[in-house]
């Protein structure tokens, strides 16, 4: 066990600065410094991402992806809402939030773009190690669609509420 010289408070905050760092890097391709925000043990780190690849990656192919990833996006920006930093021990951080990114999606090979935006669901696991949080497992994904109710389904679901 971690004697940790912070309190859950500055831990919680430590956390959410990691967050901000990790898409802070993206944004200026330092691909560098992302790579070192990540657990670097390939079988024990992992991500599942959005997009493809749909498999589950390791700490090699997660930071290969990424760079890729953010080196075909131009004016990469991003929006991070609902953000919630839990602490299930002193060595643990779990971040989820809602992740909104933007840019321009620039194919080299047509000389082309064209605008890319998705909004996502994430979640990020930290682990202590020495004086920081490292990304130990990341996930992503996409909202559903909601359900539509034909009107006749909402009206009847309407009365059904008015009579009890």
């Amino acid at each position: 066990m971690v004697a940790h010289k912070w309190t859950d408070g500055q831990l919680k905050q430590q956390a959410k600065n990691a967050v901000y760092r990790h898409f802070d890097a993206a944004k200026t391709r330092d691909f560098g410094p992302l790579a070192t925000m990540h657990y670097s043990e390939n079988d024990e780190f992992s991500k599942f991402d959005y997009s493809a690849p749909f498999k589950k990656q390791d700490y090699s192919q997660a930071v290969m992806h990424e760079e890729v990833a953010y080196s075909n996006i131009t004016d990469f920006n991003y929006k991070i809402d609902d953000l919630r930093i839990d602490l299930p021990t002193r060595e643990v951080a779990i971040a989820t939030f809602h992740l909104e990114t933007g840019g321009l999606f620039v194919n080299d090979y047509r000389f082309e773009g064209s605008p890319a935006r998705t909004i996502l669901r994430a979640t990020m696991v930290f682990i202590w190690k020495e004086d920081h949080w490292l990304i130990f497992h990341e996930h992503y994904s996409s909202f559903p669609d909601e359900p539509t109710k034909s009107p006749s389904k909402q009206a009847s679901s309407t009365l059904k509420s008015a009579r009890t």
